[in-house]
Order: structure tokens, then C-alpha cells, then sequence
């Protein structure tokens, strides 16, 4: 079991640029596909004049402990959320036969919001978007804390940076609004400074346009 186990740890962490095809509740596929789905691949790919308006919220909180993922589809009236959540990628402690993929599981919440709770995240996040640094060009660490969104909004998708050590990530404006609707149960890890980039860290790097990333490193 310790070597199924630690193979299966090997398994995740070798992360490779293959595109997201929206199964991120599957761990594996999840690891193996994390960069697309940053960079919102899928959503890019349905974004059109007549799709609706698609977001997805990434919560990078040192990737090896804790990550969140939110997805906010607008409707006709209001929207619906998916919170997703987990902390400690990879913790074999929490290994079971039954459940061998358990530890690398996210917690999971459904929320329907009304027109004015979409509008208190949407407006928060075009206003963090007037404030903050472009996000072209931008270098994510993975070993530090930042928030990624990838949004189609009337049919123009775009890929937004929020990283600790250009703006005060505490103090976006999207954040309370949305985590307001998140009821994993999973704790918030708020940022905290890190020095330097450790060994087992990797990096996204966003492209010149806004709408990409040109790789992971």
C-alpha cells in the first residue's frame, strides 16, 4: 500500500500541458492537466458572442497546501457557484484502499446566487482589475499566493493576474462577495510572504495578450 501510495504522489506532481476538458473533480486528471485549466482553456474554447458569461476563480495559496477553485455561470436571472476546495496535496496520512485517490480530492459546494450577489463579485473584480498591475506578462509562482481568473464575458475571454507581491491580495474587492457562497468547510489559508522559489515549485507564466499562458516552468 506505502508504494502504491507514494507512486500515486509521483503520479500528481509530475503535471504535464494537456488541456482541461472540465473533469477537475478527478484528481489525477486534475494534476495532469492543472496548467489548461488555470489558463481556462475550456472556457476560451466555448467563448462565443452567444455563450453566456463564464468565470472561473483559482486560489493559489502555496500549491502544496492549499488550493481553490471557483466556477460562476451566469443565467437569465442570477447564477449558479461551484466552490472547490483542498489543503495538503498529496498527504498519504489520509490514504484509504476504498478510497485510494481520497488525499488529493476537493471539498465541493453548490450555491444559486440572485442578480445582486453576481453583481457584488463582478463589480469587486472590475474594480481589483482597474487597480492592479496588467496581467500580461505576469509570472505565477506556485510556491506563493495569488488568485487567477479566467473569464468570457459577452464573448471575450481574457485571463486576469492577482499576485501577493503586486497587490494587496487581502483586500480584493471580489473576494469576500464570492467566498461568502463557499461552504466546503475548508478553511482560507490567507497569504503570507515567501521568500525565494523552492525546489519542487513551478511557475505559469501568462502571455503577452492577456488571453494565455505560454507554458509552465
Amino acid at each position: 500500500m506505502r508504494r502504491f501510495a507514494y507512486t500515486a504522489v509521483a503520479t500528481l506532481v509530475l503535471a504535464a500541458c494537456t488541456t482541461f476538458k472540465g473533469s477537475v473533480d478527478n484528481p489525477v486528471e486534475r494534476s495532469l492537466t492543472w496548467f489548461s485549466f488555470v489558463a481556462g482553456d475550456d472556457i476560451r474554447a466555448a467563448c462565443a458572442t452567444d455563450s453566456v458569461d463564464h468565470y472561473r476563480f483559482v486560489y493559489n495559496a502555496v500549491y502544496e497546501r492549499q488550493i481553490r477553485a471557483y466556477e460562476l455561470r451566469l443565467g437569465a436571472d442570477g447564477a449558479d457557484q461551484t466552490s472547490r476546495a483542498r489543503t495538503k496535496a498529496g498527504n498519504v496520512a489520509n490514504f484509504q484502499l476504498r478510497n485510494p485517490l481520497g488525499p488529493w480530492e476537493l471539498r465541493r459546494s453548490d450555491a444559486q446566487l440572485t442578480n445582486a450577489e453576481v453583481a457584488a463579485i463582478l463589480d469587486g473584480l472590475q474594480q481589483d482589475i482597474q487597480d492592479a498591475p496588467a496581467s500580461a506578462g505576469q509570472r505565477l509562482r506556485s510556491n506563493k499566493f495569488y488568485w487567477a481568473v479566467a473569464a468570457c464575458e459577452a464573448g471575450v475571454f481574457r485571463l486576469h493576474a492577482f499576485e501577493q507581491d503586486r497587490v494587496e491580495i487581502e483586500a480584493l474587492a471580489f473576494r469576500g462577495p464570492l467566498l461568502a457562497h463557499d461552504t466546503t468547510e475548508v478553511k482560507f489559508f490567507e497569504a503570507e510572504q515567501i521568500e525565494g522559489f523552492s525546489d519542487n515549485a513551478f511557475e505559469i507564466r501568462i502571455n503577452r495578450t492577456g488571453d494565455g499562458i505560454v507554458g509552465r516552468f
